[in-house]
Order: structure tokens, then sequence, then C-alpha cells
């Protein structure tokens, strides 16, 4: 457990620092395009990550797992893997440009498609970093990925400030960095595997193609039907928002500064629980392989246990500190007051994270994918049912549901393959008990400090560790620690509820 604990730190950090820094992106991209061009570019980047995820998603998935197990050849699953997204890399953009005028139509603004075709390169780049990333994320070597990762986003920063000094749209600017930054990637991943510690090298990819596509399938479907769930949300949202009154470029404003500005703000402090569902999936596939069910299961009630805490931890503050984010990061009052109302989105976006992450590693890869479509069911039927009356609040509800439904399915599944105990249960209930306090304890320090930035800042920071404290007290979070008296450690819980006497 302690090299999980080290890797999932290691991998906070730089996931942090990384989503930090594409955090402060956003802000630069909504400040110099605006609410109507965020629109737009959510709208071309729904529909661009359905292409991406289409050729990303299984294949550095089943390598990963394939190489932590150490039953087939790294190199030969490598060059399989690298031969087959380079096909469909091509082929997917040649059906894209040959297609590009009726599916344009889709879009509610056609500028849209022009980001799309511009977006197009990154499809190769990015299948050649997806062989390799597998590769490494099998291995272990989670620093090396994060490194690529950080790569990535600094080169997508700098490209994109470079272009807006060059192209007159600023839009396009933005579809030309991706494109770049995917080639970094792919470059730098290909160094970490050719010229790493271990020196891999590329072998005939004799018999490993079929078995590759046969195992990546599933999860491929899944993870692609999640990407093309997001792309009928680019469409479908803006489209109810027109019949209940809004012309087109109004409905882009709400779905921009809603979709496009606040709900990437709730994905930032979960980071860490990104983290661990990355670092579990070599991990528990080998428990899962070895049959170890006691180590499975370990795992299992400790992520789920730490992704609710996490989340009902960071709750209180952004339900206090909503509207004085949105306004003070965007400049935007819509956003502040979505951000505020969709706050408890934190937590079953948090639980289905780590949840799906979990199915994937067990072999379970198709209940994943019904349990997903289940829950988009639901929220669409939602949405549709408020046709002409609709408006984001009712998205917000309709999503959380469907992550709720979805999170329950995934848990059912789970339990019926290891058997694991529901002990995560007892930290979300504390968790929640304490957020109402929490929550008042945050906007009264809010109120009584002067400015802009600094009355967040505290706030924030007092709200977090008001409900990290309450945690703790009421044991939902248990810290050990080693006491030996003659040499030998003993792991005792702190703030457990017997007395722990130590002899002198």
């Amino acid at each position: 457990m302690r090299s999980i604990t080290k890797a999932v730190m290691t991998l906070t950090a730089f996931t942090f620092a990384e989503r930090t820094l594409g955090f402060l992106f956003k802000i630069y991209l909504s400040r110099e395009i605006g609410a109507v061009g965020m629109g737009i570019y959510s709208v071309a980047l729904s529909f661009f990550f359905v292409l991406m995820t289409l050729l990303t998603s299984g294949i550095p998935l089943v390598v990963s797992k394939l190489t932590a197990t150490g039953k087939t050849n790294s190199g030969a699953v490598c060059s399989a893997a690298l031969i087959f997204e380079l096909i469909t890399a091509i082929s997917v953009s040649a059906v894209v440009l040959v297609f590009r005028k009726p599916i344009g139509a889709l879009f509610a603004d056609s500028a849209s498609m022009t980001l799309v075709v511009i977006m197009l390169p990154a499809l190769v780049f990015s299948g050649v970093y997806s062989a390799f990333r597998g590769v490494l994320w099998g291995e272990k070597r989670f620093t090396s990925v994060s490194v690529v990762e950080l790569i990535e986003q600094i080169a997508r920063i700098v490209c994109c400030v470079v272009l807006f000094h060059v192209f007159d749209s600023k839009t396009n600017a933005v579809a030309l960095s991706m494109s770049i930054a995917c080639l970094v990637s792919a470059a730098a991943c290909a160094l970490f595997y050719f010229c790493g510690k271990r020196g891999h090298k590329l072998f005939r990819p004799k018999g490993q193609l079929k078995p590759l596509i046969a195992t990546s399938l599933p999860i491929t479907l899944s993870r692609t039907t999640s990407s093309i769930n997001n792309y009928i949300i680019a469409i479908a949202m803006p489209f109810l928002l027109m019949t209940s009154g809004l012309n087109s470029e109004q409905s882009m404003y709400v779905f921009g500064s809603c979709v496009g500005m606040a709900l990437p703000l709730l994905y930032l402090p979960i980071t860490v629980v990104g983290s661990l569902a990355f670092v579990m999936i070599p991990t528990l596939s080998e428990a899962y392989a070895a049959g170890d069910k006691k180590s499975m299961c370990r795992q299992i009630e400790s992520a789920l246990s730490f992704s609710v805490v996490v989340a009902a931890i960071i709750l209180p503050a952004y339900i206090a500190l909503g509207n004085p984010l949105g306004t003070f990061i965007y400049n935007n009052t819509d956003a502040g007051v979505f951000l505020k109302k969709s706050a408890w989105l934190l937590l079953p976006l948090s639980f289905e994270n780590i949840a799906s992450s979990m199915l994937n590693s067990l072999d379970l890869e198709k209940k994943s994918l019904i349990n997903y479509l289940i829950g988009a069911v639901f929220m669409y039927v939602i949405c549709f049912s408020f046709y002409s009356r609709f408006d984001m609040d009712i998205f917000m509800i309709a999503f959380g549901a469907s992550l709720i439904l979805s999170s329950i399915l995934d848990v059912i599944d789970i339990k019926r393959r290891t058997g694991f105990k529901l002990t995560f249960f007892k930290p979300l209930f504390i968790c929640l008990a304490a957020a109402y306090p929490a929550w008042l304890f945050t906007d009264y320090v809010y109120s009584i400090i002067p400015g802009n930035v600094l009355p967040i800042i505290i706030a924030g920071i007092g709200g977090v560790s008001f409900s990290a404290l309450a945690a703790v007290i009421f044991g939902a979070i248990e810290f050990d620690v080693n006491i030996s008296p003659r040499g030998k450690k003993k792991r005792r819980k702190l703030f457990a509820k017997k007395k722990i006497k130590v002899r002198s």
C-alpha cells in the first residue's frame, strides 16, 4: 500500500500542476474568445473527443494490463497497438474530411466544424502517444507518464499564446495548438519508451493484433459512448435552451458559461481521485489476475471511501464561494451562479470516476458500458421531460441523477465480483453531516475579510480545513501512528474509541 500511496502522491502532484495550468489556460481562453467563443469551441471539442476516445481509450488500458501481468512481450504488444492506432487514426480523419459538410450541419455554428478539421492531425499523434503510454503505464512508470502530460499542457499553452499573435481567428489558433501539443507529447512519450532505463524496442506483433483489438473493443466502446454522450449534450442542451425561447447566440452563451466554464472547476479539486484511479488499474488488475481477493477488497474499500471524503471535504467551500469564484476567475456571474448550484456534483463525479475504473480492472468493461448507458438514458429522459421549459438547473439535476444511478449499478457489480464491504457509507454520512456548519463557517469568513482575492483564498482554506478537521474528529478519516516501546512497531489508530496506554 505504501507504493500505491507514493505513486498517488507523485501522480497527484504532477496532475495538479497540469490541471492548474489547464485551469489558468481556460481562464485565459475565456477572456480572449468570450463566452460565445467558448461555446463554439466546447461543441467542437466534444465532437473531437469522440474521435479521440475512439482511438486512445481502450488500447492503452489493455496494453497496460498486459504489460502489468507480464504474460506477453511488451515490445510486440506496443507494435500491434501502433499499427492499429495509425490505421484507425488515418481512416477516421479521412471519413471526417469526406463528410465534413453533413457532419458540420449538426453543429449549431458552422465554425465548430472548422475547428474539428484543424484538430484532425492530433488524432494521428495521439494514436502514437497512446501505444507507448500503455507500456509505461503497465510498468507503473507513473512519473514518466505524468511528465509527458505536463509537457503537452505547457506546449499547448505556449503555442496558443504565440498563435494568437499570428492568426486573425483566435478560435482557429486554439484548435491548431491542440495538434501541435499532441505532436510534442507523442515525441516525448516515444523518447521515454526507447531511451528510458529499460531501453525498450519494438518487436514483430505476431499474434498480438487480434487479441489486442478484441480485448480493447468493449473498453473503447464504453469510453467512446461516454464521449458521444458529451457530444450529444453539446448539441441537445443548446437545442433545448432554444425551445425555451433563447436564440442561437444566447443558448451558446448559457451553455458556454455553464458547461464550458463552471463544470471544469468541479473537476480540478478531485484531481487526487483521478490519480488514484489511474494508479489502481494496473495494481488492481494484478491482484485480480493473482486471485488475491483480500488485496482486491482492501483496495476497493479504501479507494471508494477516499473518493467520497475528498469530495465531501471540498463541497462546502464550493457552495459558499461559487459566486465569487465564477465572477473573479471568468468575470462571468452566470458561471458563478451555476458553480454554486452544481457544487453537490462533486460527490457523484468523484465516486463514479473511481467506481468505473474498478470495473475495467476487474474485467467488467461491458458492465461499465451498460451502467453508463442506463445513467445517460435516465438523464435525457429528465431533460426532454422539460421540453420548452428547460434550463441549466434541470441539466444539473439530470446530470447528477445519471451519475448517481450509474454509481449504484457499478457498486452492485463490483460487490458481486469481489464481495467487498460498503464501508464508504460511514465517512460519507459523517462528512455530509459536517458540510452545513462548514458551509456557514466558510461563508462567514468570506464576509468579514475585505478585498476580492484574499477572502476567497482564506475562506476556501478555512472551509476545507474545517471539513477535514471534523472528518478526523468524528472518524471519517483515520490516521495510523507507530508506537515502538521495545523496538517493535505497532500500528495504532489516532482518534480511536479505545484509549491506548503506553507503559514507560
